[in-house]
């Protein structure tokens, strides 16, 4: 437990944190390879802190939390001594992240590989707006959000729980799990994934438009949907697409994967 502390660079009272001001930002944007834990906080600031934060993280994330970096860190030859980067200045005190400010959008660079990474935590408003890209082998986890949240992801997985969009997320290989809280009536929804599954939870009660499809997978549902027609007629979708709505209709709900499964959930 000593090593693990030492490596952390964690002491029994306090960890090591990054803290800057969001006053005039509106959209925080974020580019890292690593795994992500970004949740709020109530300070209209941004925090920053290395490892993950998560209560029901999956076993693999429990492992990646304690995999923390330790390059440079414990390294006396690197005493006196400034690191370089190829993608620019560190200016987050020794954090391996640059951070610019273009108008009211603050972007976010991870200046380290993901091999030198074993997370990092971000906390921001809840009501910013964020777009992350976690690049070839990153993956994220957002909570408690009432934003507009964008994220890309590769091979990761993306789990954005307890949010209300809207939401634009897309992953090539990686599942992405969303549980809405709550459902934002004024922009469009639109979650896909190419090989990945897709995980959707929605409250009984929301009003939507869906449009489900998988080309080789499965559609899944515990909503009661039913085929919607004109002048008695039944509806004819494209091939493997479902289209519905709930509660009388509302705003616009894209879900699809190429390969895989595609599940429609009623929040618990």
């Amino acid at each position: 437990m000593i090593i693990l502390f030492v490596l952390c660079g964690i002491t029994a009272n306090a960890q090591k944190s990054f803290k800057q001001s969001l006053n005039g930002i509106k959209k925080v944007i974020i580019e890292s390879n690593a795994q992500l834990s970004i949740t709020t906080v109530v300070a209209n600031e941004l925090v920053i802190s290395e490892g993950i934060e998560c209560d029901d993280c999956d076993e693999d994330e429990k492992h990646e939390k304690h995999n923390h970096d330790n390059h440079g860190q414990g390294n006396d030859r690197a005493k006196g001594l400034t690191a370089l980067y190829p993608g620019g200045e560190d200016t987050t005190d020794g954090f391996g992240l640059n951070i610019k400010k273009d108008g009211d959008v603050l972007r976010i660079i991870d200046l380290k590989s993901n091999f030198q990474r074993g997370g990092l935590s971000f906390a921001l408003p809840k009501t910013i707006d964020i777009s992350v890209n976690c690049g070839n082998m990153g993956r994220v986890r957002m909570e408690k959000f009432s934003s507009e949240i964008e994220v890309i992801s590769n091979i990761g997985h993306v789990h954005l729980i307890d949010v209300t969009g809207p939401i634009t997320a897309s992953s090539s290989t990686g599942t992405i799990h969303v549980e809405f809280v709550s459902v934002n009536q004024k922009s469009p929804i639109s979650i896909r994934s190419s090989t990945g599954d897709i995980d959707v939870s929605l409250p009984e009660n929301t009003k939507a438009n869906l449009e489900m499809k998988t080309t080789m997978g499965t559609v899944y549902t515990n909503f009661k949907l039913t085929k919607p027609s004109k002048d008695g007629m039944n509806a004819v979708g494209g091939q493997r697409r479902i289209e519905n709505v709930l509660n009388g209709g509302g705003v616009q709900i894209k879900l699809s994967s190429s390969i895989g499964n595609v599940y429609l959930r009623k929040r618990k």
